[in-house]
């Protein structure tokens, strides 16, 4: 049997309940390797004060150390990764959060969950953005192992970075199962898009393109569930002076149950973003056997076959067309759902557990 090995995985960036996606990628792969991955392999998890509370399956799952420290603040969180972090952790460390900290050993592993501060700056604050565009090109090219979320994110690393190829490995997110057959959705015509509103995630387009549809299906409903961001006014103000807003339902960030719930129940899952790291939403909604509409040349469009699917994010007129196509066709709409099935199939649990296992070996094989 071979010897046990210990790796460090630091969590000081997941602030449970307000890191969103990043939390909850987190969760999933770690709950995967919880169940699927190798013995051999010992992860031990550094987390904030508050995360076992949030989380106590994966807690009980693994070894915990817990930093004295809320989160709260990020000065507080990021001392804290060079600090007490660094005196804790020695070995291999993977650090999910998307950049290494100032004090670090060797090996590392850093997950990147998207390139967006350097892609779209303006996107940030003038700090963060600052900020950001020194720490992730710093940690990249530091990492001993360099994780993507996703194929088309390692490819961004291999393509705009004078790093090893060989250092970079695809860990996506999954689903714990598929379902055998497409949803069958009850009720008015629905359409559900789970995301906070930043300006990227484009719930002004996904809300023209509704008012044109509402037009011509009096019953269509359209539901946006995810917290507050950046564009929060602008949406608020789009869905206000909406001539169908009462068939507009605002639920603000809900349970994960609940999200499922309302996923497995919609006629249909529009995501307009036009920067994912992943797109998890779309994932989990192909799982449930529910057709999706997604942005076009994203990560999200990569999990979808149909080239239909795949509408340009600022083109209202062309997402109320699809989104009434899917509506008004039950054929293709179970078309639809069907090829998502199949897709997301490439995607369960197992596999994220393989592909984590993959980068930590290579890690380990850097000490």
């Amino acid at each position: 049997m071979p010897a046990t090995q210990t790796i460090a995985v630091n969590l000081l960036s997941v602030v449970p309940g307000r890191v969103g996606g990043a939390e909850e990628y987190a969760v999933r792969v770690l709950s995967a390797y919880a169940q699927h991955g190798p013995a051999d392999i010992r992860p031990v998890l550094y987390v904030l004060d508050g995360f076992q509370t949030a989380h106590p399956e994966l807690v009980g799952s693994f070894e915990t150390e817990v930093c004295p420290v809320n989160g709260y603040s990020r000065g507080r969180r990021v001392l804290a990764e060079s600090t007490w972090l660094a005196r804790r952790a020695t070995g291999a460390v993977h650090h999910f959060g998307g950049r290494l900290p100032w004090r670090t050993g060797r090996p590392t592993a850093v997950t990147i969950h998207d390139l967006q501060p350097l892609d779209h700056p303006e996107r940030f604050s003038t700090t963060k953005a600052a900020y950001l565009s020194w720490a992730l090109p710093r940690s990249i090219r530091r990492a001993d192992v360099v994780v993507g979320v996703s194929d088309r994110v390692t490819q961004r690393l291999s393509e705009g970075f004078p790093i090893d190829p060989q250092k970079i490995v695809t860990v996506s997110s999954g689903v714990p199962e598929v379902a055998e057959q497409p949803a069958v959705s009850t009720g008015p015509p629905t359409i559900l898009y789970p995301a906070a509103t930043y300006p990227h995630k484009n719930h002004l387009v996904l809300i023209d393109a509704f008012n044109q549809l509402a037009e011509r299906h009096p019953e269509v409903r359209l539901v946006l569930t995810g917290g507050a961001g950046r564009a929060e006014a602008q949406v608020a103000t789009a869905v206000a002076n909406s001539p169908h807003t009462s068939r507009i339902d605002r639920t603000g960030r809900v349970p994960e149950n609940e999200l499922v719930q309302r996923m497995a129940a919609a006629t249909v899952l529009a995501f307009p973003s036009s920067y994912e790291g992943f797109g998890l939403p779309v994932l989990e909604a192909m799982a449930l056997g529910v057709p999706v509409v997604v942005g076009a040349d994203t990560p999200a469009a990569d999990l979808v076959a149909e080239p239909t699917q795949m509408i340009d994010p600022t083109d209202a007129n062309a997402w109320a067309e699809a989104l009434a196509f899917l509506i008004s066709e039950p054929n293709q709409r179970h078309q639809a759902a069907q090829q998502g099935l199949a897709r997301a199939q490439t995607h369960l649990w197992e596999h994220s557990a393989a592909q984590l296992e993959q980068a930590w070996r290579l890690l380990l094989a850097k000490n």
